[in-house]
């Protein structure tokens, strides 16, 4: 398809291996919905202005509802979507395919319909997301009780619960989700008027037709909205942020459901067996899952450097930008889904979890207590603590032995039942007694006031994500 504007200064047709390289037909059609509402709404202040008439834009208006139900395929050498759909609406309602551009060009147009798309999928991911939370700390209530150990340096560290590690995954989530809320407010600036690239003197409305699209405030420089692309490093990197806690997640199914570890069961739809080794049982979608982190880097990475010594003003360069932003939200999206799914059905080997959490792992319960209870100073009581411990693991450890380490440092010895029981790892989870701590109760609480904030925030998700459709949709109705 010859570009309409192409006869005034170029006189010759472009090359077609040179129009295929250079055109965006191949990824347009993430954005064709969002451009045929850029596209009418400019045609609504058009008419507004005076430009066309109110029969010609109810025409346009209805052919580009025709484009929405009927979504015709971009030809590979088209140029662009926007040039694609100002031929369209030229065919059927020439008046208006004629003033089109008028004030608008493609650079000020496609910032809009990337923003505009950038809300619709970022709101169903937040939404996905969201449940994903809810999910966990749901999970988290029901296995706030059931022991699990948690490591440090890859070391038995502490007793605590499941339902504890779980939280945490829900609280990380959570975290992230907010950041690409955060992420999402640079998309709310409309840069429509801005036209190429300094403005226009074509006296538009702009804050009308940011109103039409849902935009909450223009833009207030022409030069900086028509090139600018800052605006996917923010939204790349909250969902870079969602990865990272991805891969974590995916990384301890992957150890915890090992024979090492063994405190973990991955369910068996989401694992697969070797093509010679019968006794495997693979977790192929968490490792799988752990990838993540390092394709939406190298995502995040590509826009980075494509953007990097970009002069000021619109370049070809930046069209290769925004697939990259559609590649990453289908990657979080799938990987969510699927960690949801994981999240209701993988078991706790519970034998093996209690044993992971049994003596010595509450160790320092034994320093706390004697700091606590007996005076004695924490870094004594933490040798003392020490030394049971490494006889615990030597299997050396009796009442004689206890009697020893106690002298050592002058003190009166206890009984080795009384010390095993500070170790006992149900007790020791029940002592713990600050805010954010594996405790059951605080656990408890913490999940209902956790899950008090995803509805409010899950809310003003659906109402924004509604709001959105309801104006797109009076835009074309």
């Amino acid at each position: 398809m010859e570009a309409p504007h192409r006869g005034g200064m170029l006189s010759r047709k472009m090359d077609e291996d040179a129009a295929r390289y250079t055109s965006s037909s191949a990824f347009d059609k993430e954005i064709f919905e969002a451009t045929v509402y850029v596209n009418a709404a400019h045609i609504k202040a058009l008419e507004k202005l005076g430009v066309i008439k109110h029969e010609e834009s109810a025409e346009a208006l209805k052919v580009l509802r025709s484009l929405l139900r009927d979504r015709p395929e971009i030809p590979q050498t088209a140029e662009d979507i926007h040039i694609f759909i100002e031929s369209l609406v030229s065919k059927a309602v020439p008046a208006v395919g004629e003033m089109l551009a008028l004030g608008k060009s493609r650079n000020d147009a496609v910032v809009a319909a990337v923003k505009l798309e950038a809300k619709r999928r970022i709101y169903a991911l937040m939404k996905r997301i969201f449940e994903a939370v809810e999910e966990l700390l749901n999970r988290s209530m029901i296995e706030r009780d059931t022991l699990f150990p948690v490591y440090t340096h890859l070391q038995k560290a502490a007793p605590a619960t499941f339902g504890f590690v779980l939280q945490s995954y829900g609280v990380r989530l959570l975290r992230s989700v907010l950041a690409l809320n955060a992420a999402l407010d640079a998309c709310e600036e409309c840069p429509l008027g801005s036209a190429a690239v300094a403005g226009t003197s074509i006296p538009i409305d702009r804050r009308y037709i940011a109103e039409t699209l849902g935009f909450k405030k223009i833009s207030v420089n022409a030069l900086e909205a028509t090139a600018s692309r800052d605006f996917l490093i923010g939204l790349l990197s909250a969902l870079l942020q969602t990865c990272i806690v991805l891969s974590s997640f995916a990384e301890e199914m992957v150890l915890y459901s090992s024979e090492e570890f063994g405190v973990l069961s991955m369910p068996e739809e989401f694992s697969a067996t070797s093509s010679i080794m019968p006794q495997k049982r693979n977790p192929v979608v968490a490792e799988i899952m752990r990838t993540k982190t390092a394709e939406l880097l190298g995502l995040l990475t590509s826009v980075t450097l494509i953007l990097t010594r970009q002069p000021s003003g619109y370049n070809l360069d930046l069209q290769q930008t925004t697939p990259k932003l559609w590649k990453a939200v289908e990657e979080v999206d799938e990987s969510i889904k699927l960690l949801t799914k994981i999240v209701k059905s993988v078991e706790v080997v519970r034998t093996k979890a209690l044993e992971a959490c049994g003596p010595p792992t509450a160790a320092v319960e034994v320093a706390n207590t004697l700091s606590m209870e007996k005076g004695v100073g924490f870094r004594t009581a933490h040798q003392i603590a020490a030394k049971i411990s490494k006889s615990l693991a030597s299997k050396t450890l009796d009442q004689e032995r206890l009697n020893e380490i106690f002298r050592e440092h002058g003190l009166e010895p206890l009984k080795i039942e009384e010390v095993l029981s500070m170790m006992d790892p149900v007790k020791a989870v029940s002592r713990y007694v600050v805010d954010g701590s594996a405790n059951p109760v605080k656990v408890a609480e913490a999940n209902l006031l956790l899950l008090s904030e995803v509805r409010s925030y899950k809310n003003d998700i659906q109402l924004r994500s509604k709001d959105l459709s309801d104006v797109l949709e009076r835009l074309l109705g």
